[in-house]
């Protein structure tokens, strides 16, 4: 049986200044965002010029930091997925963005798909040659040798329905790429409900470092690598500290930051993982 509890509120800092709970899933070791917007209103909640996973350019020095970092991880993304794979194969990028991560493998020899609901941030990786499709239900079944949800799982809006369409989408011993924050973290205990990545209620699902694999395992998935994302900690630690309305937002989320990772050494629970579970 499901065993919930109250934990406690936070505010839609980014947009709508709606208040939300989290409510604690003991069975899967994760937090949920309640209540749980109709799906058909959460488009609203992504409407904002200051959403910059959807930005193509950057504007101030927030930004800018935000865009060099986006070129240093899409680099360490082709990385980590080059060394789990002895040749290029077929990829979908399920909240793909502006497609920096698909250009970047269909230049090493990938055939890459996107999914993404945001028509400017699709229109973006278009003119990239990036093609999309509409949803998982449309992609064809063992066909995909790596599907990603980069920072997207935790916005789905149905978790246990799109995982199973993917089981059905990826070829057997095809890889399921997660990056998700961590709410056992560090940085996530020091802000508490003004921790940037609760980021509700476009984050649906919040996951502990044990989450996924709870998940996915009776599904068939065997998790098969899990690395820390150090630069994750500063940029939402200086979100944390601008939520918090700190003068000195970017110096002292930097150095919260840094805490963290120097934390997630010992504890092994960083700011945010990057997963990869093997379709068995």
């Amino acid at each position: 049986m499901k065993k919930q509890k109250k934990f406690f509120k936070v505010r839609d800092h980014f947009l709508s200044n709606e208040i939300f709970s989290l409510t604690y899933d003991q069975d899967k070791a994760m937090f949920l965002t309640t209540p749980k917007p109709d799906e058909d209103k959460m488009e609203s909640y992504y409407e904002s010029s200051r959403y910059i996973s959807h930005q193509k350019t950057a504007k101030g020095f927030f930004s800018k930091a935000y865009f060099f970092s986006r070129q240093f991880t899409t680099l360490l993304k082709t990385q980590m997925i080059s060394s789990l794979f002895l040749k290029p194969g077929k990829v979908l990028d399920v909240g793909s963005g502006t497609g920096e991560l698909l250009a970047a493998l269909k230049n090493q020899g990938w055939k890459v798909k996107g999914i993404e609901p945001n028509n400017a941030a699709k229109e973006s990786a278009t003119k990239l040659g990036i093609n999309h499709e509409h949803s998982l239900d449309d992609v064809e079944k063992n066909s995909q040798d790596l599907v990603v949800f980069w920072h997207s799982l935790e916005h789905v809006y149905d978790l246990q329905n799109t995982l199973k369409k993917v089981k059905k989408i990826l070829k057997p011993s095809g890889i399921l790429m997660v990056a998700c924050p961590n709410y056992e973290s560090w940085d996530a205990k020091y802000y508490g409900n003004s921790w940037a990545a609760w980021d509700v209620p476009r984050h649906l699902s919040h996951f502990s470092s044990k989450s996924l694999n709870i998940i996915l395992k009776p599904q068939g998935f065997k998790i098969v690598r899990k690395s820390p994302l150090f630069l994750d900690a500063i940029y939402v630690s200086i979100l944390s500290e601008k939520i918090n309305k700190n003068t000195l937002a970017f110096l002292k989320g930097l150095i919260v930051g840094l805490v963290s990772n120097l934390a997630g050494f010992f504890t092994k629970k960083y700011s945010s993982h990057v997963y990869f579970f093997k379709n068995t």
